[in-house]
């Protein structure tokens, strides 16, 4: 017994050594950060990329808080990777060097330069032992995460927005030529005209289910169009009076819409692109 007592003694006695220690023990510097940018993510208004090879990327914010693609395409831009793009305005750095040698960090010239409204960012090699990037602005060159690098799109169609509308722009008649899907005064949806499926009727809970499938509809490809017109047309109107031209380019074997006021082709595999072309598909389903 009295082994034992003298034995928890010293476990006490080491414990009380460790949590003192602990105590007194003074904290490790802080390694220094420091920060690129001054700006915040809601002041951005402006973007340009350019990348070696490729023709320069510009955006522009919009009044209404969305994202314009105005080079090289006059479209839509995808408002997760304009939001990776301006993580650099949140990007820090351990190290801090001159804007000297430019050459040993692949600086000069730079291969990829990311503008935030005025700031300029420029991406040089990555360093092989801390595994973080080159990145030179205003007087120094920085390490950083190498995430910021990978966000920087190759090419335009990375950045392009892959939905048929924008989320303000809301759908109050879908106009196929010879029939119609439009919202009524009371905000009810009623088919006229000549539809496809004939003595068929559609509920609203049909209706809706349709809606909110054009609302969400993205398609897993966006390229410019660069071929002839379609013979076949869909016309959205929407909620502020704009109407919004789809040409039909192809139903099968993958449906091919054309939204002409920006000549961008969105492609859809069969199923689901055809679902939007007739409410009666999703009315089966």
């Amino acid at each position: 017994m009295k082994a034992r007592h003298i034995l928890n003694l010293a476990l006490l006695g080491l414990l009380i050594a460790i949590g003192l220690a602990a105590y007194f023990w003074p904290e490790p510097a802080a390694e220094p950060q420091f920060r690129l940018s001054t700006l915040q993510r809601d002041d951005i208004s402006r973007i340009r990329v350019e990348r070696r090879g490729n023709p320069a990327i510009e955006l522009e914010k919009t009044a209404e808080g969305e994202w314009r693609m105005r080079a090289p395409y006059e479209t839509r831009a995808d408002r997760f990777a304009v939001d990776r793009l301006t993580d650099l305005a949140t990007a820090t750095a351990k190290q801090q060097l001159p804007r000297a040698h430019l050459e040993r960090y692949q600086l000069d010239p730079p291969g990829t330069r990311v503008m935030l409204n005025d700031e300029v960012y420029e991406f040089g090699a990555i360093n092989e032992v801390t595994n973080e990037q080159y990145v030179a602005k205003d007087d120094a060159v920085y390490l950083v995460a190498t995430f910021h690098g990978y966000n920087v799109p190759m090419d335009a169609a990375k950045i392009v927005s892959h939905r048929l509308l924008s989320a303000s722009e809301i759908p109050v008649a879908f106009d196929f030529g010879a029939w119609q899907v439009v919202r009524d005064e009371r905000g009810d949806w009623q088919v006229t005209g000549k539809p496809p499926v004939k003595d068929a009727e559609l509920s609203q809970d049909d209706l809706q289910q349709w809606l909110a499938e054009w609302r969400h509809a993205g398609g897993l490809n966006v390229e410019a169009y660069r071929g002839p017109r379609a013979r076949e047309r869909l016309t959205v109107t929407l909620s502020d009076g704009r109407k919004v031209v789809f040409d039909i380019v192809s139903r099968r074997p993958e449906v091919r819409l054309v939204r002409t006021d920006e000549n961008m082709l969105y492609q859809f595999v069969e199923g689901s692109g055809n679902r939007l072309l007739d409410p009666f598909r999703v009315a089966s389903h």
